[in-house]
């Protein structure tokens, strides 16, 4: 068993540089992993990482069109052990996800909040607010590092102190990818980067749905973007945390609070493989699911894979309870092997396997509506 301050972030994601404060004044990032590793009962294997990166990349698969908003290191292309695509960017652009790359360096003495927003304004100006993917020399690419116990229960540390992820506190949105967008998730990232993403969207009417799930979550943060996002996503837990901050007990209660959003609320629970669906229209709770799992893998990444099913439905116009069976059927793919990418699904094996979970939960037209839009 692990000792006690690991089983307090159980499903959270911990940064590197907070692990003192979270854990303790005798715990740094050295000892988290060296205990991780004695009490290890499988090797370490490696994948291609990061939230958005895996939602555009299963977005793109199924055939929508998606820019990818994010930060790399210097290290973008390199093939690390387990990249069954090569290099990431390489890899990405493949499978068809539009990127503008800007490459930029940040001087060790200017890597903090009074000395990097001046220097990238002043050495590259306008560029980084026209640039999707920003590549910092110096610095690797943010490293996620995924735990799971003997009973599927994962937590994962990002390392915000190596990882060229930070640059997003002080990075531009780029605001031409957002005009020109109908939709914008906004995922785990530095926080003040998703609140100028939120806010950006909305201001272009945009339809914005918003992961809770991202580490560094404040009350103040949650009621910035909840009446703002047009869909809120998240587990039971992380959606708790929004309730927390308006001191409310019911998810249905966020419909009260502001006249227009948020317009929907999806409680995902990865392990039984179902959704709540929380509608401003119905105000009635629909469970979807259960589907089929087959748990040969690694729970990381399935809330990954829900978040691909809704956003291609929400692409396609369809319906918000297909959007929702879609993420159940991408996630009980992710299931099935350890990696996320790997288990994400092309057009033609997601309709079937939409045909096989749900033609009779949600009848025959939502099979064809999928086929007709997905092939």
């Amino acid at each position: 068993m692990l000792p006690e301050p690991f089983r307090r972030f159980l499903r959270r994601t911990v940064p590197l540089s907070k692990i003192t404060e979270l854990y303790g004044g005798r715990w740094t990032p050295e000892r988290v992993f060296e205990t991780l590793k004695k009490r290890s009962v499988s090797p370490v294997s490696y994948s291609y990482g990061g939230r958005a990166p895996h939602v555009a990349y299963g977005i793109a698969l199924l055939g929508g069109l998606v820019t990818l908003v994010t930060s790399f290191g210097e290290d973008c292309d390199e093939p690390y052990p387990g990249f069954f695509g090569g290099g990431y960017i390489s890899h990405l652009k493949r499978a068809g996800i539009e990127m503008s790359e800007a490459r930029i360096s940040l001087p060790q003495d200017r890597w903090n909040d009074e000395g990097a927003p001046r220097y990238l304004q002043t050495k590259y100006g306008d560029a980084l607010s026209r640039s999707s993917v920003i590549v910092v020399d110096g610095k690797k690419t943010s490293t996620i590092t995924c735990v799971k116990d003997l009973d599927g229960m994962d937590f994962f540390y990002l390392d915000d102190i190596n990882g060229a992820a930070t640059i997003e506190r002080w990075r531009p949105v780029p605001r031409e990818v957002v005009k020109f967008s109908d939709i914008v998730f906004v995922t785990s990232s530095e926080r003040e980067f998703m609140i100028e993403a939120v806010d950006l969207a909305y201001q272009y009417g945009k339809i914005v749905v918003v992961d809770v799930a991202s580490y560094g979550v404040t009350p103040e943060y949650l009621r910035h973007i909840t009446p703002r996002s047009t869909l809120l996503l998240g587990n039971e837990a992380e959606l708790q945390q929004v309730l927390d901050a308006y001191e409310i007990k019911k998810v249905e209660e966020l419909f009260d609070l502001h006249d227009t959003f948020p317009a929907f609320v999806v409680s995902e629970d990865k392990f039984t493989g179902t959704v709540e669906l929380y509608s401003r229209k119905e105000r009635v709770k629909r469970k979807i699911g259960p589907v089929h799992i087959e748990k040969t893998g690694s729970s990381t990444g399935v809330c990954d894979a829900i978040a691909v099913g809704i956003l291609a439905a929400l692409q396609r116009d369809l319906e918000i309870t297909e959007g929702a069976a879609a993420g159940l059927v991408e996630g009980s793919s992710v299931w099935q092997v350890e990696g996320v990418q790997e288990g994400l699904l092309r057009k033609e094996d997601f309709v079937k396997r939409f045909e096989m979970e749900f033609a009779s939960s949600l009848g025959n037209e939502s099979v064809e509506r999928i086929r007709k839009n997905f092939m």
